[in-house]
């Protein structure tokens, strides 16, 4: 039979350098279509996508069978249609990136403090699909039939014709309701462009919203400490994402918003950790990379030690922003304001998330946090004493009532200061990411794993509240060591 199969649909708009966001809607489908009548004449006629990391000989991660689905259209032509959703197959292979991927020794340290863990490379790549795996990967499908030509037949695949398509896929998401920008072709378009990094208004892949902030700049703001920790991350790849964010431009500021000294870069290279997204760019890790962008990643690094804060004595606040090798920017800028500790000598508190968007975002609680320890009990009980074979006895040392394993949780309550709207909308990414850290900055070196335990989020206004104001409760993810 002559082959006349195509896709209708895909996940995304074929002009659109975008990856495949796995976490907007509710399905991620495929269209397969078999323009051919003479399949009517065939039995226990089925349509098959096949789905594989990378290309047609890479690892084969989901087969799916589908009858022709019942559009009455087709059904008068006997033509064949079905449609295929990936999105759990797909999720099932995308990670977080948790760990600093330029430490191949120990790949166990930090993404939060690179150019700290190795000071000659102040950007990483997502991941290694070998170890911890990527955030971002290459999906491969390739449709088909299955059919016989009798009814007392044993089916048969048809692997001569096929159809086939790659694309690349990132969890992340958008809101729901976003406007749809190829709405006739009802699949995402040009809708996550913004994050492309390939503009002056593009963003690094982050929740955070434009504000007005101190010393009288607007846009993208982060409060840090002066030995805090932050990266940034954005899409790394010319060619398939249209992204060209081959270095980090860093301006230091006065108090009166005046630059001190000349801009410093950081290039984005192999060499440095990161890879150059025009010229190096070829695997699934280093098509998103991560930067070191606060005052501790800066200091630590070796690359470029004129861009150390420690090089601008009176700086209140500095920017980054991506741009090409000839300095045009790609992105926005990202302010970064320097914040003074708690004037109450609260323990500042400071939590990094994955985001809706694959990156990650940061916040400082500067407010009185409380820890507590939860401890639970696994008793049993005995009866008091021994027998020696001729007499019982016990002696006040000995119990009836004795603890089998003590195990031992630790919770911690923290709080904001007044905050501004943006930030609320920020903190309540927070409430709802899978993936939290409590990371400390240059006084130790320790970043560790929460849960948010909070069930809801009382989403508050200017309007309705005059002054914003939240508490966060958070479990460690591991237990206290207890002797028992």
């Amino acid at each position: 039979m002559a082959s006349a199969l195509e896709f209708q649909q895909k996940p995304v708009n074929t002009t659109s350098k975008v990856p495949v966001i796995t976490n907007w809607t509710p399905l991620i489908g495929y269209m397969l279509y078999q323009d051919d009548a003479t399949t009517a004449s065939y039995f226990y006629y089925k349509l098959i996508l096949e789905v594989r990391l990378d290309d047609a000989s890479g690892t084969l991660l989901g087969k799916i069978k589908q009858r022709r689905n019942g559009y009455s259209v087709d059904v008068a032509a006997n033509k064949a249609r079905a449609f295929f959703d990936l999105r759990d197959i797909v999720n099932s292979v995308l990670t977080d990136t948790v760990f600093d991927q330029n430490d191949s020794g120990q790949p166990f340290r930090t993404i939060h403090k690179i150019g700290v863990n190795t000071a000659s490379k102040p950007f990483s790549v997502n991941g290694d699909r070998n170890t911890d795996g990527t955030q971002i990967q290459t999906i491969y499908v390739k449709g088909y039939q299955q059919y016989s030509t009798a009814a007392s037949a044993i089916p048969a695949e048809i692997t001569s014709d096929t159809v086939n398509d790659t694309l690349y896929y990132l969890q992340a998401s958008l809101p729901l309701l976003t406007a749809r920008s190829v709405s006739s072709d009802y699949v995402q378009g040009t809708e996550f462009n913004v994050f492309n990094g390939n503009g002056a208004t593009d963003r690094f892949l982050s929740d955070l919203e434009t504000s007005a902030g101190d010393y009288n700049v607007s846009g993208y703001i982060n409060y840090i400490q002066e030995a805090d920790y932050h990266t940034v991350a954005f899409l790394n790849d010319n060619s398939n994402f249209d992204s060209d964010i081959e270095r980090i431009l860093i301006k230091y500021y006065d108090s009166a918003g005046s630059q001190i000294g000349s801009t410093q870069n950081i290039a984005n290279t192999n060499a440095n950790g990161g890879s150059n997204p025009t010229s190096e760019t070829n695997t699934d890790a280093e098509r998103l990379v991560y930067f070191g962008a606060g005052p501790g990643n800066l200091q630590a690094q070796s690359v470029t030690t004129a861009a150390r804060p420690s090089a601008f004595t009176n700086w209140v606040y500095y920017t980054i922003q991506g741009a090409d090798s000839s300095d045009v920017v790609k992105t926005a800028l990202y302010y970064f304001i320097k914040q003074d500790g708690s004037c109450k000598g609260f323990k500042v508190r400071r939590l990094a998330w994955r985001n809706s968007v694959g990156g990650y975002d940061y916040f400082n609680f500067k407010k009185k946090s409380t820890q507590t320890v939860e401890v639970k009990q696994n008793n049993y009980s005995t009866m008091l004493g021994t027998f020696n074979g001729s007499k019982w006895r016990y002696n006040n040392t000995q119990r009836g009532k004795k603890t089998r394993q003590t195990t031992a949780m630790l919770k911690e309550t923290l709080n904001t200061d007044w905050i501004t709207e943006q930030d609320a909308n920020l903190l309540e990414k927070l409430i709802m990411s899978t993936d939290v850290y409590i990371v400390e900055n240059a006084d130790t070196t320790y970043t560790e794993a929460v849960m948010i335990t909070d069930s809801s989020f009382v989403k508050k206004t200017v309007a309705n509240d005059r002054k914003i104001q939240y508490t966060i409760n958070i479990e460690y993810a591991n237990p206290l060591n207890t002797n028992s």
